[in-house]
């Protein structure tokens, strides 16, 4: 394992038994062996017993934000207890590489019937600080938890979020290297969520790892790195979260899986020179019904331009063709800065409209004005979305590209990835052609 790598995962896989006295059986059959070393083969599965997980391989770096997504039942939580040390491999191995601060259940380690207070110095223990470490950050844990009178209240009177509060307060003052995360942020309210995400992007940059299990797509797409999918125990997809969340999504909904495509076939581009091409897509994702013809940029003047002054009007028009009348459809659409055409987690959403419209069967045209927009000098693409009116079925997806924004003084990005940084009201029109 090199010296960045801080967890490595290769040909893991464990098994289980459905049944809890087969398996205690089993349990006993095993260590016998291992008594009179007689040898056992952990590769094959005997009566009522399941792969949970089969051939994983992965590793995560120093600082590195690792987002692990899949369907209930696909193997996310055993992934993490193995990680963890709770459960041994079948087969394969992990190596883990610093301290690790774990919230693989709400609560976990707490005692019901001893106060907060009591539970942070228990879990802290379990945690492995010392209770030198424990009394100096304890007004710090309490500040973050926002527990009020209840501190002192036996945490079998919390509430959820009470008890998401406490742990995770306690987890991050733990100084771990690696915190592993199992959706617990569901629990929470906004208010804490944004705390906790805020907090998670703060010890990240110091170089704490985190390994975060979520089914909020937004918070993996926003703040991890990469993501690995599992379906049923198997490793599906390993790359950046705007690779892989399309093809979790599609399983969710049908059950299929896709190819994901970064660069589409020639026949998909528009031919006249000022139009933006079709620069990534989603094949077989959502019901296709609508078709981009061309998709053009205009300045104030009405002309048409890849090359922008931030002090420049911008609008986008494009030609698109749908198959039936989708009277109740959700745009959006936004402006992407782009750091790197490659790897799409270095990319960055800047500004970003989304609205209702309806759009006709045929032949249109849509017209986005998103007004004069001071952004930073840079090359740019634009994400642009079709779905219906449950925004979980898009009728297109795809990014069009690039194009160029000159500023006089340019400044550094600070902004969000994959939601953008901030939303316009734009003036949307559909007209039929």
């Amino acid at each position: 394992m090199d010296q960045d790598t801080v967890i490595k995962v290769e040909n893991l896989s464990k098994k289980f038994c459905r049944s809890l006295k087969r398996s205690m059986f089993y349990g006993s059959v095993d260590v016998a062996r291992n008594m009179l070393g007689m040898k056992y083969y952990p590769g094959n599965l005997r009566k009522n017993e399941f792969w949970a997980l089969k051939d994983i391989n992965f590793e995560v770096k120093k600082g590195e934000t690792f987002g692990l997504v899949g369907a209930n039942g696909s193997g996310k939580s055993t992934l993490l207890r193995m990680i963890n040390g709770i459960f041994p491999p079948d087969r394969g191995r992990i190596e883990v590489k610093g301290r690790i601060g774990a919230l693989i259940a709400v609560g976990a380690g707490f005692h019901p019937h001893m106060t907060g207070r009591e539970n942070i110095n228990l879990n802290g223990a379990i945690l492995g600080m010392t209770q030198a470490e424990i009394k100096k950050e304890m007004d710090s844990i309490i500040d973050f938890a926002e527990i009020g009178d209840f501190l002192d209240a036996p945490v079998s009177t919390y509430s959820s979020g009470m008890y998401v509060r406490l742990g995770f307060a306690i987890a991050i003052h733990s100084r771990p290297d690696i915190v592993l995360v199992d959706e617990i942020l569901a629990v929470g309210d906004s208010k804490f969520q944004r705390k906790c995400l805020d907090k998670i992007r703060e010890m990240r940059s110091t170089g704490t790892t985190f390994f975060l299990v979520s089914h909020n797509m937004q918070n993996i797409e926003s703040m991890c790195n990469r993501a690995l999918l599992l379906d049923k125990g198997k490793q599906i997809k390993l790359g950046a979260p705007q690779e892989v969340v399309p093809i979790y999504e599609l399983l969710l909904q049908t059950g299929k899986r896709i190819r994901f495509k970064e660069k589409p076939d020639d026949k998909n581009q528009s031919s006249e020179p000022s139009s933006l091409t079709l620069v990534k897509s989603y094949e077989g994702f959502g019901t296709q019904e609508v078709r981009v013809n061309k998709f053009l940029l205009k300045d104030e003047n009405g002309l048409k331009r890849k090359n922008f002054s931030a002090k420049n009007k911008l609008a986008i028009e494009a030609e698109i063709y749908s198959q039936n009348e989708l009277d109740k459809a959700i745009l959006w659409t936004s402006l992407t800065y782009v750091n790197n055409k490659r790897v799409e987690d270095e990319n960055l959403e800047c500004v970003g409209i989304r609205k209702s419209i309806s759009v006709p069967k045929g032949r249109s045209r849509i017209r986005i004005e998103f007004g004069k927009i001071p952004l930073n000098t840079g090359e740019y693409k634009i994400p642009f979305y079709i779905f219906d009116d449950t925004f979980t079925n898009p009728y297109f997806q795809g990014h069009f590209g690039y194009f160029c924004i000159k500023r006089e003084i340019p400044t550094m990005l600070r902004v969000g990835l994959g939601t953008p940084a901030c939303w316009q009201n734009g003036n949307v029109e559909v007209t039929k052609v």
